[in-house]
């Protein structure tokens, strides 16, 4: 007949991880955290990047859509007369024609998401706050002339964001450094006075006429 034992409660315990193996996994954990997490927060950052330069060909190729059925920017319908600055043109004129889904939009620029950014139609003389763009690069301001420009402007936008973007769209022989001001090609800014302070007014030209 069997007789009741009493559980040897060292060999139970002995299953558990000791100290030593503890810190072994610990260790590794935090290894592979050191090793992941940049390239997380990299696929973010360049998520926020896509995000801003897809949307901004979003309402370019609207805008063109726009002129290649009526002719001319200052028009909703090709009827209804605009007078510039029209702010808000692709709320106002792009989604009223069906041919834009949704308000622009850039994760890049910073504060309230519903005046962060605009997409305006202006004269020539007022592209890029009066600066004009230099498209190629050179010295030439190719909207001086112009009769009309449609730009986006980005409020508040963080100085490596600014870079990132210039150098998806413009590339990066048209960047600048940190803290100086950007009057070349498709993106441009003002000097934000530092290397931290963000960048108050940032101007994409999408197109002209």
């Amino acid at each position: 007949m069997k007789t009741w034992q009493k559980p040897n409660r060292i060999a139970a315990g002995a299953a558990g991880f000791t100290l030593i193996e503890m810190i072994g996994v610990l260790a590794v954990i935090a290894i592979l955290a050191a090793l992941l997490i940049p390239k997380v927060f990299n696929a973010i950052n360049e998520a926020r990047i896509n995000n801003a330069a897809v949307n901004l060909s979003t309402v370019k190729t609207a805008v063109v859509d726009h002129f290649g059925k009526y002719g001319r920017f200052d028009m909703i319908w090709g009827t209804n007369q605009l007078t510039a600055p029209v702010l808000g043109y692709d709320t106002n004129v792009l989604m009223v024609e069906q041919l834009l889904d949704k308000p622009f939009a850039a994760k890049i620029a910073g504060g309230d998401a519903s005046t962060n950014c605009v997409i305006q139609l202006v004269v020539g003389s007022a592209a890029n706050g009066g600066s004009g763009y230099f498209l190629d690069g050179s010295t030439n301001n190719a909207t001086a002339n112009a009769q009309y420009v449609c730009e986006a402007v980005l409020y508040n936008v963080a100085q490596a964001d600014a870079k990132d973007l210039n150098d998806r769209v413009d590339g990066a022989t048209l960047g600048v450094p940190l803290g100086s001001a950007d009057a070349k090609g498709r993106i441009e800014w003002a000097a934000p006075g530092s290397a931290q302070a963000p960048i108050a007014a940032m101007y994409v030209y999408l197109t002209h006429r």
